[in-house]
Protein backbone atom coordinates (compact mmCIF):
# COMPACT_ATOMS: atom_id res chain seq x y z
CA UNK A 1 0.00 0.00 0.00
CA UNK A 2 1.17 3.50 -0.72
CA UNK A 3 0.55 6.29 1.76
CA UNK A 4 -1.95 8.93 0.74
CA UNK A 5 -0.39 12.25 -0.22
CA UNK A 6 -0.59 15.07 2.25
CA UNK A 7 1.37 16.78 4.97
CA UNK A 8 3.33 14.63 7.36
CA UNK A 9 3.29 15.79 10.94
CA UNK A 10 6.23 14.84 13.14
CA UNK A 11 4.19 14.07 16.26
CA UNK A 12 6.64 13.72 19.15
CA UNK A 13 6.72 10.83 21.58
CA UNK A 14 5.30 12.04 24.88
CA UNK A 15 7.56 12.46 27.90
CA UNK A 16 7.93 9.90 30.65
CA UNK A 17 6.75 6.36 31.29
CA UNK A 18 3.07 7.07 30.57
CA UNK A 19 3.99 7.56 26.90
CA UNK A 20 6.52 4.73 26.83
CA UNK A 21 4.81 1.82 28.60
CA UNK A 22 6.48 -1.56 28.79
CA UNK A 23 5.11 -4.94 27.79
CA UNK A 24 4.85 -6.33 31.31
CA UNK A 25 2.07 -8.80 32.00
CA UNK A 26 3.08 -11.43 34.56
CA UNK A 27 0.67 -14.03 33.16
CA UNK A 28 2.12 -13.62 29.66
CA UNK A 29 5.70 -13.60 30.93
CA UNK A 30 5.02 -16.97 32.58
CA UNK A 31 3.04 -18.34 29.60
CA UNK A 32 -0.23 -18.63 31.58
CA UNK A 33 -3.64 -18.09 29.91
CA UNK A 34 -5.02 -14.55 29.76
CA UNK A 35 -8.76 -15.18 29.81
CA UNK A 36 -9.30 -17.48 26.83
CA UNK A 37 -6.05 -16.37 25.14
CA UNK A 38 -2.96 -18.56 25.43
CA UNK A 39 0.27 -19.30 23.61
CA UNK A 40 -0.45 -20.54 20.10
CA UNK A 41 1.41 -21.19 16.89
CA UNK A 42 0.28 -20.85 13.31
CA UNK A 43 0.09 -18.45 10.38
CA UNK A 44 -0.01 -14.78 11.30
CA UNK A 45 -0.83 -11.53 9.58
CA UNK A 46 0.15 -7.97 10.45
CA UNK A 47 -1.79 -4.89 11.60
CA UNK A 48 -0.28 -1.46 12.27
CA UNK A 49 -1.33 0.31 15.48
CA UNK A 50 -0.67 3.93 16.41
CA UNK A 51 -1.56 5.38 19.82
CA UNK A 52 -1.87 9.10 20.61
CA UNK A 53 -2.60 10.95 23.85
CA UNK A 54 -3.00 14.72 23.66
CA UNK A 55 -1.31 14.76 20.21
CA UNK A 56 1.73 12.90 21.45
CA UNK A 57 2.79 9.43 20.39
CA UNK A 58 2.43 6.61 22.88
CA UNK A 59 4.90 3.84 22.06
CA UNK A 60 3.54 0.35 21.39
CA UNK A 61 6.42 -1.64 22.92
CA UNK A 62 8.12 -4.75 21.69
CA UNK A 63 7.36 -7.97 23.52
CA UNK A 64 3.60 -7.73 23.96
CA UNK A 65 2.30 -11.31 23.95
CA UNK A 66 5.75 -12.91 23.94
CA UNK A 67 6.35 -15.27 26.87
CA UNK A 68 9.73 -15.84 28.50
CA UNK A 69 9.65 -19.44 27.33
CA UNK A 70 9.41 -18.23 23.72
CA UNK A 71 5.78 -18.98 22.99
CA UNK A 72 3.57 -16.30 21.43
CA UNK A 73 0.00 -15.30 22.17
CA UNK A 74 -2.46 -14.77 19.27
CA UNK A 75 -1.59 -11.03 19.30
CA UNK A 76 2.03 -9.96 19.79
CA UNK A 77 4.72 -7.41 18.92
CA UNK A 78 8.38 -7.92 18.00
CA UNK A 79 9.52 -4.30 17.82
CA UNK A 80 8.36 -0.86 19.04
CA UNK A 81 7.06 -0.02 15.55
CA UNK A 82 3.35 -0.53 16.14
CA UNK A 83 3.29 -3.64 13.94
CA UNK A 84 1.12 -6.25 15.66
CA UNK A 85 1.23 -9.89 14.56
CA UNK A 86 -2.17 -11.57 14.70
CA UNK A 87 -2.83 -15.30 14.55
CA UNK A 88 -5.09 -16.20 11.63
CA UNK A 89 -8.09 -18.47 11.78
CA UNK A 90 -10.12 -16.56 14.37
CA UNK A 91 -11.26 -12.97 14.85
CA UNK A 92 -9.19 -11.00 17.39
CA UNK A 93 -9.84 -7.48 18.63
CA UNK A 94 -8.05 -4.47 20.06
CA UNK A 95 -9.44 -5.62 23.41
CA UNK A 96 -7.56 -8.92 23.03
CA UNK A 97 -4.31 -7.05 22.39
CA UNK A 98 -4.79 -4.79 25.42
CA UNK A 99 -5.73 -7.80 27.61
CA UNK A 100 -2.56 -9.63 26.62
CA UNK A 101 -0.62 -6.39 27.19
CA UNK A 102 -2.23 -6.02 30.62
CA UNK A 103 -3.36 -2.44 29.85
CA UNK A 104 -6.67 -0.57 29.74
CA UNK A 105 -8.76 0.32 26.71
CA UNK A 106 -12.35 1.56 26.92
CA UNK A 107 -14.54 4.38 25.61
CA UNK A 108 -12.99 6.69 28.23
CA UNK A 109 -9.56 5.15 28.90
CA UNK A 110 -6.41 4.53 26.86
CA UNK A 111 -3.72 3.09 29.13
CA UNK A 112 -3.43 5.65 31.97
CA UNK A 113 -4.99 8.48 29.93
CA UNK A 114 -8.61 9.49 30.51
CA UNK A 115 -11.00 11.13 28.08
CA UNK A 116 -13.04 10.26 25.03
CA UNK A 117 -11.24 7.52 23.10
CA UNK A 118 -11.58 7.50 19.30
CA UNK A 119 -10.49 4.71 16.97
CA UNK A 120 -9.86 5.02 13.25
CA UNK A 121 -9.41 2.06 10.92
CA UNK A 122 -7.80 2.86 7.58
CA UNK A 123 -8.65 6.53 8.10
CA UNK A 124 -12.33 6.01 8.97
CA UNK A 125 -13.79 6.42 12.44
CA UNK A 126 -14.79 3.09 13.96
CA UNK A 127 -18.18 3.00 15.66
CA UNK A 128 -18.87 1.18 18.90
CA UNK A 129 -16.56 0.20 21.72
CA UNK A 130 -12.82 0.65 21.10
CA UNK A 131 -12.03 -2.79 22.52
CA UNK A 132 -14.43 -4.42 20.03
CA UNK A 133 -12.55 -3.20 16.93
CA UNK A 134 -11.49 -6.25 14.94
CA UNK A 135 -7.93 -6.74 13.76
CA UNK A 136 -7.83 -7.47 10.03
CA UNK A 137 -4.87 -8.05 7.73
CA UNK A 138 -2.88 -4.88 6.97
CA UNK A 139 -5.29 -2.54 8.74
CA UNK A 140 -3.93 0.83 9.90
CA UNK A 141 -5.49 1.47 13.31
CA UNK A 142 -5.16 4.78 15.14
CA UNK A 143 -6.38 5.11 18.74
CA UNK A 144 -6.42 8.55 20.30
CA UNK A 145 -7.49 10.31 23.46
CA UNK A 146 -7.47 14.07 23.94
CA UNK A 147 -6.72 16.36 20.99
CA UNK A 148 -7.45 14.97 17.51
CA UNK A 149 -4.67 13.75 15.24
CA UNK A 150 -5.54 13.26 11.56
CA UNK A 151 -5.29 9.47 11.22
CA UNK A 152 -3.17 7.78 8.60
CA UNK A 153 -5.22 5.79 6.11
CA UNK A 154 -2.64 3.08 5.54
CA UNK A 155 0.81 1.81 6.43
CA UNK A 156 3.54 0.52 4.13
CA UNK A 157 4.36 -2.90 5.57
CA UNK A 158 7.88 -4.18 4.87
CA UNK A 159 8.15 -7.00 2.33
CA UNK A 160 7.49 -10.37 3.88
CA UNK A 161 5.44 -9.02 6.81
CA UNK A 162 2.13 -10.90 7.06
Amino acid sequence: MIAAPGPIHPWPIGPGPRYQPIAANAAVRDGRPVGELHCAGGRRFAVHLELFADRRVVVVPRGIGVAAKGCRYPVSTDAPTGVVEVLGGRAYTLGDLFRVWGRRLSATRLLSFRGRVSVFVNGRRARGRPDAVRLAKHDEIVVEVGAHVAPHVDYLFPKGVG
